[in-house]
């Protein structure tokens, strides 16, 4: 439990240090958070900037007019741009808590998360709007080790990892399955040219026969 709560107080220590960058609306971070065994929670950190720009482009520069509305404007804009996959089954983001400020923090709680979890889908389109933006995803785990992973335009702001032990691990596509596709492209062009090939020699053969007849 203590080993937890340290894991915890890390994460959220690192999140603080993001906020240093709260006027970059082109970078936030993005953490799946194992609470305590079997209790997980996502958080978001981006800067207030970011998730202005984002609501008046998705919903109009006159959606809202309080702080209230913004904030279920943002739970919505999220919910709907957030995907999370974990051993194959999504994951539904459930009630959203907003803390509003110059580095604003959006966190969801979680409910169906595998005990075991080994293998994480995940992706975060929040704040695709925003030129250059980059998202650092990461999980806070008891044992794990402690990696980020950038979420960009590159890799349409996703990503797939696998974890193992005290690692995680980005899953990259299997160098196999590119050569196939790669072999297999040439293949089907190759078979359609036969089959033109046979089509026309099969034309010509009925077009001489007519000829001959005549």
């Amino acid at each position: 439990m203590k080993k937890t709560l340290k894991s915890i107080l890390a994460a959220f220590v690192w999140l603080t240090a993001m906020a240093a960058h709260a006027h970059q609306p082109d970078l936030s971070t993005f953490t799946l958070v194992e609470q305590q065994p079997g209790n997980w929670m996502l958080v978001l950190n981006a800067s207030l900037t970011a998730f202005q720009q984002e609501v008046r482009y998705t919903y109009g520069e006159d959606s809202y007019t309080s702080p209230e509305e913004f904030n279920k404007l943002v739970i919505k804009h999220l919910k709907d741009k957030v995907s999370l996959n974990i051993n194959g089954r999504e994951v539904a983001l459930g009630n959203g808590l907003v803390k509003l400020g110059h580095a604003t923090t959006v966190a969801f709680k979680l409910s169906g998360v595998p005990a075991d979890v080994s293998e994480v889908y995940v992706k975060n389109a929040g704040f695709q709007d925003i030129h250059h933006s980059q998202v650092v995803f990461s999980v806070v785990k008891n044992e794990l080790g402690r990696k980020q992973f950038i979420l960009s335009e590159e890799n349409n702001y996703q990503a797939h990892l696998a974890l193992e032990g005290n690692q995680i691990e980005l899953v990259k596509t299997s160098d196999r399955a590119t050569s196939l596709t790669w072999l297999l492209v040439p293949g089907i062009a190759l078979m359609l040219m036969l089959g033109l090939y046979l089509a026309c020699v099969k034309s010509i053969s009925i077009a001489t026969a007519g000829i001959a007849k005549v």
